[in-house]
């Protein structure tokens, strides 16, 4: 309430002393406040004004270059997946295969699956072969609509019958709980040394014949001197993969 009274005599003070005096005098003092008050004052809201339009300008060139960042993200993503489609470096006899990124992990590091982006949506379905550029990866455990759960090689739940591409000897390939990869259950007396190359053998049921499975780093007898027992350093890196290959015609109702 004082305020306002007191707005009020201002105005009535500052009437006052315009109309005293001659119109020479009031054009003066119409002069001096509007370069001590009135000026100062209109500047301030100009001031006000052009900030405000400043930082709608600055919020949507801000919106802008956060638009174009995502846009770039997600330019360099199709990029990535078309680099990894052309990275695949073994022939899959024109295989037909959807792509999946890596989106997570589910269980211990030696036991975990992968989690992709890819679903019953897109055509995937449990039970189907996975395969990286380099090699195999493993098979699609569970789908939903949206994501699928992978098992790989480097699980100990995973097994696949491979060979030895040099001699075609026959084994098993499994891993421990420590992640060693194997090649098990090898006929004691077999041809199998350091350096061989590994592949899916004739026998899966799961991956065609030939896919690349790694190399063989040193062989060793069983301790019941039954089989042999071939370590192997696999051309999949698991915990590397950022994109896998999701094949989708060749399904089985029964594991490999």
């Amino acid at each position: 309430m004082l305020r306002r009274y007191l707005s009020a005599a201002v105005l009535i003070i500052f009437t006052f002393i315009m109309v005293l005096g001659d119109g020479e005098a009031r054009t003066k003092k119409a002069a001096f406040f509007g370069r001590t008050i009135f000026f100062p004052l209109v500047s301030s809201i100009r001031s006000i004004e052009a900030n405000s339009d400043l930082q709608k300008e600055n919020f949507s060139l801000r919106s802008s270059l956060t638009e174009t960042t995502l846009q770039n993200i997600e330019l360099q993503n199709q990029m990535k997946e078309l680099v990894d489609v052309t990275s695949i470096h073994f022939t899959t006899d024109c295989a037909k295969f959807e792509i999946a990124e890596v989106i997570g992990y589910s269980g211990a590091f030696y036991q975990r699956n992968l989690i992709v982006n890819k679903g019953r949506i897109h055509g995937i379905r449990a039970r189907s072969a996975v395969i990286s550029g380099s090699g195999i990866v493993g098979k699609v455990i569970s789908v939903s609509d949206t994501y699928s759960i992978i098992l790989p090689f480097s699980n100990p739940n995973f097994q696949l019958p491979v060979m030895n591409t040099r001699t075609g000897v026959q084994g098993i390939l499994q891993s421990d709980v420590s992640g060693s990869i194997s090649m098990n259950l090898i006929k004691l007396g077999s041809e199998i040394a350091a350096g061989d190359t590994v592949v899916t053998s004739n026998l899966s049921r799961l991956f065609p014949k030939g896919y690349p499975v790694g190399v063989v780093n040193r062989t060793r007898e069983t301790t019941d001197n039954l089989f042999i027992s071939a370590e192997i350093n696999p051309f999949t890196l698991v915990e590397n993969l950022e994109h896998v290959f999701i094949l989708m015609e060749r399904i089985n109702e029964t594991e490999e």
